[in-house]
């Protein structure tokens, strides 16, 4: 199976409790609207939408050996997407990666998270040969990711590169790591495209403006340096200077996914040949798609829809 885009990174099994407005107290009780489920994690969430919106995406990432780690094998194989490198740890004591979601009224979401497998997720995972044939290599939610830090990330970007792929890479919050620089030591000039979040982008760079993060990335080696803000847009800094880009205005049900969301748009443009400037516009267009319905995945369309809204 041909594969454009290769997504290596984290996979999750989301349990979404709707209109959880009420966290209960140690030996009590509080009612919520429903549970819904759902796949997730950065890696996965940004594969899903790919293929979404119609593009040939790979994933590579790793399940336990259990049920919800072929629930996740049968939803990627459902929508097409190339599954070949997803890896089943021999190790009966890792799970597939779980996350039970609390979303309130207010849309703002809390998260309970195990990681699983994801936890060792390494080189050994990631063969040669699945890095022959796609056009950009995406390694995402590298902070969660502990196997891919440092020397072992730099391995699977340099050998992408090799093979002909150019490379882009995101993060994920971790409130357990202090110092996330050994993450990403000795990787920066691996990346052709950095994007993490605001707050993300903030533990690696400290307190900086959105355009001095951007220019810390590029100094540190990343070609196209970016930062994702919300509902405030996004943020990007190239050869050709930086921009801000603006958001498109959707009514917000939910934003869990919103980012990785944006991530699959991004690559969707850039795989296009677009500017940077304009692949970050439709990544702000996927992301308002994704936001409009609960859960990560279940609000993007085809991608002529997320062009539709950006020529409006």
């Amino acid at each position: 199976m041909a594969t454009d885009i290769l997504c290596i990174g984290n996979v999750v099994v989301d349990a979404v409790g709707v209109g959880v407005d009420e966290i209960p107290r140690e030996g009590s009780l509080a009612l919520f609207d429903r549970v819904e489920l759902h796949i997730g994690g950065c890696a996965a969430n940004s594969c899903l939408a790919l293929a979404k919106l119609g593009l040939r995406a790979g994933l590579c990432a790793k399940v336990g050996d259990d049920g919800m780690g072929a629930y996740v094998r049968e939803v990627f194989t459902k929508h097409g997407v190339d599954v070949r490198g997803l890896t089943v740890s021999k190790d009966k004591r890792e799970s597939t990666s779980y996350s039970f979601i609390m979303l309130p009224k207010s849309g703002d979401r809390r998260i309970l998270h195990t990681l699983g497998a994801n936890a060792t997720l390494g080189p050994k995972d990631i063969p040669a040969k699945l890095l022959k044939g796609p056009k950009w290599v995406a390694a995402l939610g590298l902070t969660l990711l502990p196997g891919l830090f440092g020397e072992n990330l730099a391995r699977v970007l340099k050998s992408a590169r090799k093979a002909g792929a150019k490379t882009a890479g995101d993060t994920a919050m971790n409130n357990r790591m202090n110092d996330w620089s050994p993450a990403f030591a000795g990787c920066w000039e691996h990346f052709d495209v950095f994007f993490p979040s605001e707050e993300e982008a903030r533990r690696i760079t400290g307190d900086l403006p959105h355009k001095d993060i951007c220019q810390w990335l590029r100094d540190h080696g990343v070609k196209v340096a970016g930062v994702k803000l919300g509902a405030r847009g996004s943020a990007v800094l190239c050869d050709d200077g930086y921009e801000e880009i603006p958001p498109f205005k959707v009514n917000a049900i939910d934003t869990l996914g919103a980012g990785d969301s944006f991530m699959a748009g991004l690559l969707a443009g850039l795989l296009k040949g677009l500017h940077p400037f304009e692949a970050a516009r439709m990544g702000n267009a996927t992301a308002a798609h994704c936001v409009q319905a609960v859960g990560a995945t279940t609000g993007i369309p085809k991608l002529a829809k997320v062009e539709r809204m950006m020529k409006a």
